[in-house]
């Protein structure tokens, strides 16, 4: 059987930020087609790990490579609109005056706030598609200040598929949303991963409510390091999820959705 390719690659990969290790992956792949859940408490790494993919954070040691391109030694910026991104770390950095549809315009380009070069017609044409999919219809130019948490998110989910990347990175893309405006989310996720299937995910959370029933493979991190990895149900268990939160939690999977339970 062929193998699939790999859209990422890590070996004793350790990550720092302000001079402080914050995680370390003796070794870990996502091939096309493999949609990966990053699991683990706050403070875990989840994050740096999710930056790290996306070449804002470049390895202190060991390897990382990302659609092919090695972190820390050859050109990562064309990945920008190679890989849909939405998370916190970002948000900060975007100007609320700028609308929804500028801000899902920059996922073209691989900037943030307002582009320098006009979209072309068709960039145009397939943010406005996404925003309205995101149910963002009536709010297309309405500055980022101006919209609710929740619709933010969606807008920002929005500017992550706009340009069809070849690897979808989100970060706690649940945060701050209803329970109805996340199941709308995870049904989101669900159809995109039947419409194109080989796409590459990478979901960082730390509920197990927010798991689409798509998700194939897990990583679980605790304190900077890897506890255990490979397919979700093997990873996602109940000695895994105890030890991770520290309480005597129970998985329990339905129709491919997971909800966490206490013991009587």
């Amino acid at each position: 059987m062929k193998q699939s390719p790999l859209a990422i690659v890590c070996k004793d990969l350790e990550l720092r930020r302000d001079g402080l290790q914050v995680l370390t992956l003796p070794e870990w792949q996502v091939a096309t087609g493999e949609r990966w859940v990053v699991m683990g408490p706050n403070g875990c790494g989840k994050s740096s790990l999710a930056l790290a993919i996306l070449g804002r954070l470049v390895p202190w040691e060991g390897s990382l490579e990302i659609l092919g391109h090695r972190s820390g030694r050859d050109e990562i910026l064309s990945l920008r609109t190679k890989i849909g991104f939405s998370g916190d770390s970002l948000e900060p950095l975007v100007d609320l005056s700028v609308t929804s549809r500028e801000l899902v315009e920059t996922g073209f380009v691989g900037t943030l706030g307002r582009r320098f070069s006009t979209p072309t017609r068709t960039q145009r044409h397939r943010a406005e598609e996404e925003l309205v999919a995101w149910g963002l219809a009536d709010f297309l130019d309405r500055p980022l200040g101006k919209l609710s948490l929740g619709q933010r998110r969606r807008a920002w989910l929005a500017r992550a598929l706009a340009p069809k990347p070849e690897l979808l990175v989100l970060d706690e893309p649940c945060a701050g949303l209803d329970p109805s405006a996340r199941e709308d989310l995870l049904d989101h996720l669900q159809r995109l991963a039947t419409h194109r299937p080989a796409l590459p995910m990478i979901l960082v959370t730390h509920h197990v409510e927010e798991i689409a029933p798509a998700f194939t493979h897990a990583l679980a991190l605790l304190g900077g390091n890897m506890k255990k990895h490979g397919l979700i149900k093997t990873v996602l268990d109940d000695a895994c999820l105890e030890t991770l939160f520290a309480k005597p939690f129970r998985i329990r999977w339905k129709r491919g959705r997971a909800r966490l339970v206490r013991p009587d």
